[in-house]
């Protein structure tokens, strides 16, 4: 996600590998492997050479974190989860039948991914204050005071 942040803030411009992760403090195998499963899902470009790099490839306000979360993993409840999670004895779950959490982590998931599919690159590229008043007009939440008082400590901007 950071990487994808990287890119946003580029506007669009080639960006080298080493940049995109001495910019995150990241380990530039570990940033390729990454941008590998962005290129392949169609959310960065890459070019190769001496000015080569990864780039968006679309415009920030089009790409959502939804997107950016498909392309590097699994999400948080598949149908399937009941069925790989089984004790070692079982291949599955022995409360495939009856289990009062799998709907809760079903809505949880449903949840999760409309609010993921309704927030882009595009605002969370604007940094946090606005991405905070964006999601607090759209999701209101309380959200504890002391979030926000740490990051700006450490930024030394209170």
């Amino acid at each position: 996600m950071r990487c994808m942040l990287q890119l946003a803030l580029h506007n669009r411009q080639t960006v080298p590998l080493s940049e995109l992760a001495g910019a995150e403090g990241i380990a530039p195998p570990f940033a390729a492997k990454v941008l590998l499963g962005l290129r392949r899902a169609g959310l960065v470009v890459a070019t190769r050479g001496r000015n080569g790099g990864y780039a968006l490839a679309a415009p920030p306000e089009q790409i959502t974190v939804l997107h950016i979360l498909k392309a590097l993993g699994k999400p948080l409840f598949d149908s399937t989860f009941c069925h790989d999670h089984g004790s070692p004895d079982a291949a599955d779950c022995s409360r495939l039948t009856d289990c009062s959490l799998r709907p809760v982590w079903a809505h949880l998931d449903a949840l999760l991914r409309r609010f993921f599919a309704q927030t882009t690159l595009a605002q969370l590229a604007a940094g946090e204050r606005l991405t905070d008043r964006h999601l607090q007009e759209r999701w209101s939440l309380t959200v504890p005071a002391s979030w926000g008082e740490g990051a700006d400590a450490k930024r030394g901007t209170q």
